[in-house]
């Protein structure tokens, strides 16, 4: 394996961290973690990386190193460099000192064999230098530094030891399950209709009033649509979304996060027919929102069942609340409310078509996918998408 122009071995020599190099002395005995990505790596992934590289890096026994392989094609240009100093201030890990070390023959190493194209991906070495993860990006997506030293039986214990998919999908941020914990109800609202977003206030009110709970908001905006949200947050109304703008963190947290679900699932569930597994069906549900002009997902405190659907379902299911809450206790709210929007999707005239955007490289390509919303194969489409890097950045 050749990195850094040395065909016979590893050569971690040219790697500095903060102006302060490193010997491949000093890493014999780590667990590394290869961040290989372009110059275009984003900077909500930065950020959610090194608070998992601070985790990592807390007991002290465990000898855990990250370091960065930037990967650029072209030539070296004052923009390059600008772009490259300007990451390399925000990451507290090691890096090479300059990508140009790495060599064409590592680049197309790196392709052809850990499957490198444009997204990141984070391959684990051992203390012997052996690969135990070509990619453990979505191990880390999914549970941080839990899911160290990121093996396949790790990940097997992990899946294993969570039961509750709700507390998986919901773990974009810490405060809504601290919501929950409190005894709160939590209703996350998304897309760009910003007049069902207002009716939902209204009818959560009511409900909240006659149930005698507390209700969380959470807008997951898709544009930044900041006046007419502001109106929605500032109004009098005791439910006061919050709203997380589109760009934000724990949006793409959001996103990310589910996306590497359902790529950890597929590859899990590989050896047998996952396709109908319950788990399986609703994160491709819940990703599926992610181009919806409107959806709603609700979580209560006392369930594990996530009760969401596309917004104008939902917004009608809780308008219709006064005509079936005669029949009901309050534990029983989640069970009526599923049963009732299950009703109201088999009388109407089914779904709009459903699409499922994975931002992923061919080494975690689903070949297939069935419709979250009924049985039929979905239809297969490739996306071309510029994200206005430098020209010579990535070939």
């Amino acid at each position: 394996m050749a990195l850094f122009g040395r065909p016979e071995g590893l050569n971690f020599a040219n790697c500095v961290r903060k102006e302060s190099a490193i010997s491949a002395f000093a890493l014999r005995h780590n667990i590394l973690l290869l961040l290989i990505s372009g110059l275009d790596i984003s900077l909500n992934e930065i950020s959610f990386l090194e608070d998992v590289y601070a985790e990592l890096k807390i007991p002290v026994e465990q000898q855990c190193e990250l370091i960065w392989l930037p990967i650029h094609n072209g030539s070296w240009t004052t923009s390059s460099k600008e772009k490259y100093k300007k990451l390399l201030r925000m990451m507290p890990w090691y890096t090479v000192q300059y990508p140009t070390v790495i060599t064409k023959e590592t680049i197309k190493f790196m392709r052809d064999i850990w499957k490198f194209h444009r997204n990141p991906i984070i391959v684990v070495l051992n203390a012997d230098g052996n690969v135990v993860c070509p990619n453990a990006i979505h191990l880390i997506h999914i549970w941080g530094a839990k899911a160290f030293p990121f093996t396949k039986p790790k990940e097997r214990s992990l899946w294993a030891g969570e039961a509750r998919l709700d507390s998986l999908v919901m773990g974009f941020d810490p405060r809504v399950s601290n919501m929950l914990g409190g005894g709160k109800w939590v209703i996350l609202c998304g897309g760009n209709d910003t007049e069902l977003i207002r009716d939902f206030v209204v009818v959560l009110q009511e409900a909240a009033s006659d149930l005698s709970i507390s209700i969380e908001m959470i807008i997951i905006g898709r544009t930044a649509d900041n006046e007419q949200i502001d109106k929605i947050i500032y109004s009098k109304s005791p439910v006061t979304p919050d709203y997380y703008d589109p760009h934000s963190r724990k949006t793409w947290y959001l996103w990310t996060r589910l996306e590497s679900l359902l790529i950890s699932m597929h590859q899990r569930f590989i050896a047998r027919d996952y396709s109908m597994d319950p788990s399986f069906q609703e994160v491709k549900k819940l990703l599926s929102y992610a181009s919806a002009e409107n959806w709603a997902c609700l979580i209560t405190p006392s369930s594990d069942v996530m009760i969401h659907g596309l917004g104008d379902t939902m917004l009608q299911a809780f308008t219709e609340y006064k005509t079936w809450k005669q029949h009901l206790h309050t534990k029983d709210f989640t069970k009526f409310l599923k049963n009732h929007i299950g009703q109201l999707q088999s009388q109407g005239s089914g779904y709009p078509c459903s699409q499922i955007i994975l931002n992923t490289d061919n080494n975690d390509v689903i070949e297939s996918m069935k419709c979250p919303h009924c049985v039929y194969a979905m239809e297969k489409q490739i996306q071309y998408k510029c994200c206005h890097v430098d020209s010579d950045e990535l070939e």
